[in-house]
């Protein structure tokens, strides 16, 4: 019972926000919005994500996320993070800004690729290959060593130097398990 009402005060406090229209709840998104970024950030900020020839880098994640900014900064910062990097298509899905997306030429809502997904914890990172095939997800933070290697993998997959199947190999031989 007072889940039920918890639950309705918010929505009405979210629906008068919304309704409301004033500067105050515009700027809060936006501020919201650059909360994501940094200097040196790689990751795109945009809803359309299209079809480059490039691996694709995901990563859901929210404004107060401690640990999505490290793996931001390792993106830009880390050296071998970020020559690994430079072979994918790096994006943010924010889970606090509720938005309209087109995948691949496919369009969607946050919480359809949230359910698609199954994003319970951010950062969560999800890498497709060239054509869009998930090849692995990641939830939660990762050391850039750990990162780069699965990215590794996931653009030898997509190149056709492995085989999905043959992940656990793959971890083992780089002394990741």
């Amino acid at each position: 019972m007072k889940r039920g009402i918890v639950t309705a005060i918010v929505a009405i406090g979210l629906a008068a926000s919304l309704s409301a229209g004033d500067d105050n709840a515009t700027q809060a998104v936006a501020q919201s919005a650059t909360s994501h970024t940094f200097p040196g950030d790689r990751v795109k900020h945009v809803s359309n994500i299209a079809f480059t020839g490039k691996p694709i880098f995901m990563m859901f994640d929210t404004a107060t996320c401690p640990y999505c900014k490290k793996t931001r900064h390792d993106l830009a910062e880390d050296p071998y993070l970020s020559k690994v990097a430079d072979g994918f298509d790096l994006y943010n899905i924010p889970r606090d800004q509720p938005q309209a997306y087109t995948i691949l030429g496919n369009d969607t809502t946050l919480q359809s690729l949230v359910m698609l997904y199954k994003v319970k914890v951010t950062p969560n990172i999800v890498l497709l290959d060239s054509h869009g095939h998930k090849i692995w997800q990641l939830p939660g933070y990762a050391k850039p060593k750990v990162l780069g290697k699965i990215m590794e993998f996931v653009q030898g997959v997509d190149s056709g130097k492995y085989q999905k199947a043959e992940w656990k190999a793959y971890l083992r031989k780089n002394g990741l398990i």
